[in-house]
Protein backbone atom coordinates (compact mmCIF):
# COMPACT_ATOMS: atom_id res chain seq x y z
CA UNK A 1 0.00 0.00 0.00
CA UNK A 2 1.15 3.59 -0.59
CA UNK A 3 3.01 5.11 2.32
CA UNK A 4 3.66 8.62 1.06
CA UNK A 5 1.08 11.14 -0.13
CA UNK A 6 1.11 14.68 -1.45
CA UNK A 7 -1.65 17.16 -0.64
CA UNK A 8 -0.76 20.42 -2.36
CA UNK A 9 -2.99 23.48 -1.90
CA UNK A 10 -1.27 25.47 -4.67
CA UNK A 11 -0.75 22.94 -7.47
CA UNK A 12 1.16 19.67 -7.80
CA UNK A 13 4.86 18.88 -8.15
CA UNK A 14 4.63 17.34 -11.64
CA UNK A 15 2.87 20.34 -13.22
CA UNK A 16 5.40 23.17 -13.71
CA UNK A 17 2.85 25.32 -15.56
CA UNK A 18 1.67 26.56 -12.16
CA UNK A 19 3.28 27.02 -8.75
CA UNK A 20 3.30 24.22 -6.19
CA UNK A 21 4.03 24.07 -2.51
CA UNK A 22 7.23 22.13 -3.29
CA UNK A 23 8.41 24.85 -5.67
CA UNK A 24 7.57 27.55 -3.10
CA UNK A 25 9.42 25.60 -0.44
CA UNK A 26 12.54 25.29 -2.59
CA UNK A 27 12.38 28.98 -3.49
CA UNK A 28 11.87 30.37 0.00
CA UNK A 29 12.27 27.91 2.87
CA UNK A 30 15.13 28.35 5.31
CA UNK A 31 16.42 24.91 6.24
CA UNK A 32 18.01 24.03 9.56
CA UNK A 33 21.14 21.99 10.19
CA UNK A 34 18.86 19.23 11.48
CA UNK A 35 17.07 19.25 8.10
CA UNK A 36 20.40 18.91 6.31
CA UNK A 37 21.63 16.14 8.59
CA UNK A 38 18.40 14.17 8.11
CA UNK A 39 18.57 14.68 4.34
CA UNK A 40 22.15 13.39 4.25
CA UNK A 41 21.15 10.30 6.27
CA UNK A 42 18.11 9.64 4.06
CA UNK A 43 20.15 9.97 0.88
CA UNK A 44 22.84 7.64 2.25
CA UNK A 45 20.23 5.04 3.23
CA UNK A 46 18.55 5.14 -0.20
CA UNK A 47 21.86 4.81 -2.02
CA UNK A 48 23.31 2.12 0.27
CA UNK A 49 20.25 -0.13 0.03
CA UNK A 50 19.24 0.58 -3.56
CA UNK A 51 15.75 1.81 -2.67
CA UNK A 52 13.73 2.77 -5.76
CA UNK A 53 10.17 3.53 -6.81
CA UNK A 54 9.55 -0.15 -7.59
CA UNK A 55 12.09 -2.22 -5.59
CA UNK A 56 11.40 -5.29 -7.72
CA UNK A 57 14.28 -5.58 -10.16
CA UNK A 58 17.42 -7.48 -9.13
CA UNK A 59 20.30 -5.42 -7.80
CA UNK A 60 23.21 -6.76 -9.82
CA UNK A 61 26.30 -5.24 -11.41
CA UNK A 62 26.10 -4.71 -15.15
CA UNK A 63 28.95 -5.21 -17.59
CA UNK A 64 28.15 -3.34 -20.78
CA UNK A 65 30.73 -3.51 -23.63
CA UNK A 66 31.34 0.24 -23.65
CA UNK A 67 35.08 -0.09 -24.44
CA UNK A 68 35.92 2.92 -22.32
CA UNK A 69 33.42 5.25 -23.96
CA UNK A 70 31.24 7.65 -21.99
CA UNK A 71 28.15 5.67 -20.86
CA UNK A 72 24.84 7.49 -21.21
CA UNK A 73 21.68 6.04 -19.65
CA UNK A 74 18.36 6.97 -21.25
CA UNK A 75 15.41 5.84 -19.08
CA UNK A 76 12.17 5.24 -20.95
CA UNK A 77 8.99 6.81 -19.64
CA UNK A 78 5.23 6.39 -19.88
CA UNK A 79 4.57 8.76 -22.76
CA UNK A 80 1.09 9.81 -21.61
CA UNK A 81 2.23 10.33 -18.03
CA UNK A 82 1.11 13.61 -16.47
CA UNK A 83 4.71 14.69 -15.84
CA UNK A 84 5.38 14.54 -19.61
CA UNK A 85 2.06 16.09 -20.63
CA UNK A 86 2.59 19.02 -18.27
CA UNK A 87 6.38 19.15 -18.08
CA UNK A 88 7.61 18.70 -21.67
CA UNK A 89 7.40 20.91 -24.74
CA UNK A 90 5.07 19.31 -27.30
CA UNK A 91 7.21 20.78 -30.07
CA UNK A 92 10.39 19.39 -28.53
CA UNK A 93 11.41 16.15 -26.83
CA UNK A 94 8.29 14.38 -25.55
CA UNK A 95 8.65 10.73 -26.66
CA UNK A 96 11.10 7.95 -25.83
CA UNK A 97 12.46 7.87 -29.37
CA UNK A 98 12.81 11.64 -29.38
CA UNK A 99 14.75 11.42 -26.12
CA UNK A 100 17.06 8.74 -27.49
CA UNK A 101 17.73 10.82 -30.60
CA UNK A 102 18.43 13.91 -28.50
CA UNK A 103 20.90 11.93 -26.38
CA UNK A 104 22.69 10.70 -29.51
CA UNK A 105 22.92 14.23 -30.90
CA UNK A 106 24.44 15.54 -27.67
CA UNK A 107 26.72 12.54 -27.12
CA UNK A 108 27.50 11.21 -30.62
CA UNK A 109 30.45 9.05 -29.54
CA UNK A 110 28.93 7.71 -26.31
CA UNK A 111 27.78 4.20 -25.46
CA UNK A 112 24.04 4.78 -25.03
CA UNK A 113 21.92 2.41 -22.94
CA UNK A 114 18.14 2.54 -23.20
CA UNK A 115 16.14 1.12 -20.28
CA UNK A 116 12.41 0.67 -20.95
CA UNK A 117 10.02 1.83 -18.23
CA UNK A 118 8.65 -1.11 -16.16
CA UNK A 119 5.02 -0.11 -16.67
CA UNK A 120 5.58 0.19 -20.42
CA UNK A 121 7.56 -3.04 -20.71
CA UNK A 122 4.73 -4.88 -18.93
CA UNK A 123 2.26 -3.56 -21.52
CA UNK A 124 0.28 -1.55 -18.97
CA UNK A 125 1.10 1.93 -20.22
CA UNK A 126 1.84 3.80 -23.45
CA UNK A 127 5.36 4.31 -24.82
CA UNK A 128 6.56 0.91 -25.95
CA UNK A 129 9.33 0.91 -28.51
CA UNK A 130 10.50 -2.22 -30.30
CA UNK A 131 14.02 -3.28 -29.37
CA UNK A 132 15.18 -3.06 -33.00
CA UNK A 133 13.89 0.53 -33.18
CA UNK A 134 15.75 1.49 -30.00
CA UNK A 135 18.93 -0.17 -31.28
CA UNK A 136 18.85 2.07 -34.35
CA UNK A 137 19.97 4.81 -31.95
CA UNK A 138 21.13 3.13 -28.74
CA UNK A 139 23.99 0.67 -28.33
CA UNK A 140 22.21 -1.52 -25.78
CA UNK A 141 18.70 -2.09 -24.42
CA UNK A 142 18.72 -3.13 -20.76
CA UNK A 143 15.73 -5.20 -19.62
CA UNK A 144 17.16 -7.17 -16.69
CA UNK A 145 19.13 -5.02 -14.28
CA UNK A 146 17.51 -2.57 -11.87
CA UNK A 147 17.52 1.13 -12.65
CA UNK A 148 19.86 1.61 -9.68
CA UNK A 149 22.38 -0.83 -11.20
CA UNK A 150 22.10 1.07 -14.48
CA UNK A 151 22.63 4.45 -12.81
CA UNK A 152 25.68 3.19 -10.94
CA UNK A 153 27.19 1.89 -14.20
CA UNK A 154 26.64 5.09 -16.22
CA UNK A 155 28.33 8.47 -16.42
CA UNK A 156 25.35 10.57 -17.53
CA UNK A 157 21.56 10.23 -17.37
CA UNK A 158 19.53 11.90 -20.12
CA UNK A 159 15.83 12.17 -19.28
CA UNK A 160 12.61 14.08 -19.82
CA UNK A 161 10.98 14.11 -16.37
CA UNK A 162 11.80 10.64 -15.02
CA UNK A 163 12.38 10.02 -11.33
CA UNK A 164 15.52 8.24 -12.55
CA UNK A 165 17.02 11.71 -12.91
CA UNK A 166 16.43 12.33 -9.22
CA UNK A 167 17.82 8.89 -8.36
CA UNK A 168 20.91 9.76 -10.40
CA UNK A 169 21.37 13.06 -8.55
CA UNK A 170 21.24 11.16 -5.27
CA UNK A 171 24.18 9.11 -6.56
CA UNK A 172 26.21 12.10 -7.75
CA UNK A 173 25.68 11.55 -11.49
CA UNK A 174 25.50 14.14 -14.25
CA UNK A 175 21.86 14.65 -15.31
CA UNK A 176 20.65 16.23 -18.57
CA UNK A 177 16.94 17.13 -18.52
CA UNK A 178 14.66 17.74 -21.52
CA UNK A 179 11.57 18.52 -19.43
CA UNK A 180 10.72 20.38 -16.24
CA UNK A 181 10.64 17.82 -13.41
CA UNK A 182 10.54 18.97 -9.79
CA UNK A 183 14.31 18.53 -9.45
CA UNK A 184 15.21 20.76 -12.43
CA UNK A 185 15.83 24.48 -12.31
CA UNK A 186 17.76 24.55 -9.03
CA UNK A 187 21.28 24.44 -10.45
CA UNK A 188 21.75 20.68 -10.06
CA UNK A 189 20.82 19.57 -13.60
CA UNK A 190 21.68 20.55 -17.18
CA UNK A 191 18.31 21.94 -18.21
CA UNK A 192 17.45 21.99 -21.90
CA UNK A 193 14.24 23.99 -21.26
CA UNK A 194 13.81 27.17 -19.26
CA UNK A 195 12.21 26.56 -15.88
CA UNK A 196 10.36 29.75 -14.88
CA UNK A 197 9.83 30.83 -11.27
CA UNK A 198 12.70 28.68 -9.98
CA UNK A 199 15.17 31.41 -9.13
CA UNK A 200 17.19 29.95 -6.26
CA UNK A 201 20.18 27.64 -6.39
CA UNK A 202 19.90 24.67 -4.06
CA UNK A 203 22.39 21.98 -3.16
CA UNK A 204 21.46 18.30 -3.21
CA UNK A 205 20.81 18.00 0.52
CA UNK A 206 18.45 20.97 0.40
CA UNK A 207 16.55 19.40 -2.51
CA UNK A 208 16.26 16.11 -0.61
CA UNK A 209 15.11 17.86 2.56
CA UNK A 210 12.31 19.68 0.76
CA UNK A 211 11.25 16.90 -1.63
CA UNK A 212 11.44 13.92 0.72
CA UNK A 213 11.25 15.25 4.28
CA UNK A 214 8.87 18.22 4.19
CA UNK A 215 6.66 17.97 1.10
CA UNK A 216 5.01 14.51 1.42
CA UNK A 217 2.90 13.08 4.21
CA UNK A 218 4.01 9.64 5.35
CA UNK A 219 1.47 7.10 6.60
CA UNK A 220 1.92 3.77 8.35
CA UNK A 221 -0.88 1.45 7.12
CA UNK A 222 -0.34 -1.02 9.98
CA UNK A 223 -0.24 1.45 12.87
CA UNK A 224 -2.71 3.72 11.04
CA UNK A 225 -0.87 6.90 11.88
CA UNK A 226 1.50 9.48 10.47
CA UNK A 227 5.15 8.51 10.35
CA UNK A 228 8.48 9.71 8.96
CA UNK A 229 10.42 9.29 5.75
CA UNK A 230 13.11 7.38 7.62
CA UNK A 231 10.60 4.90 9.07
CA UNK A 232 9.02 4.27 5.67
CA UNK A 233 12.41 3.64 4.08
CA UNK A 234 13.22 1.09 6.77
CA UNK A 235 9.88 -0.62 6.23
CA UNK A 236 10.41 -0.74 2.45
CA UNK A 237 13.77 -2.41 2.97
CA UNK A 238 12.33 -4.93 5.44
CA UNK A 239 9.44 -5.74 3.09
CA UNK A 240 11.72 -6.19 0.11
CA UNK A 241 14.11 -8.49 1.95
CA UNK A 242 11.23 -10.53 3.38
CA UNK A 243 9.71 -10.98 -0.08
CA UNK A 244 13.11 -11.88 -1.49
CA UNK A 245 13.59 -14.53 1.17
CA UNK A 246 10.29 -16.24 0.34
CA UNK A 247 10.69 -15.98 -3.43
CA UNK A 248 7.67 -13.67 -3.75
CA UNK A 249 9.75 -10.76 -5.03
CA UNK A 250 10.39 -12.58 -8.30
CA UNK A 251 6.70 -13.46 -8.57
CA UNK A 252 5.74 -9.80 -8.10
CA UNK A 253 8.28 -8.76 -10.69
CA UNK A 254 6.82 -11.14 -13.26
Amino acid sequence: PPQSFVLDARGIYFDPSQPSELEDMLNTRALTQQDISRAQAVRSFIVEHGITKYNLEPLMPVNWPSSGRLVVLVPGQVEDDASIRFGCDAAGVCTNMGLLQAARRQFPEAFIVYKPHPDVASGNRRGKMAVHEALNVADHVEVQASVVSCIEACDVVVTMTSLTGFDALLRGKRVVVHGRPFYAGWGLTEDQLAVPRRHRSRNLDELVACALLHYPLYWDPLLKGYTTCEAVLSQLLEQRESLRGTGRLQTLRI
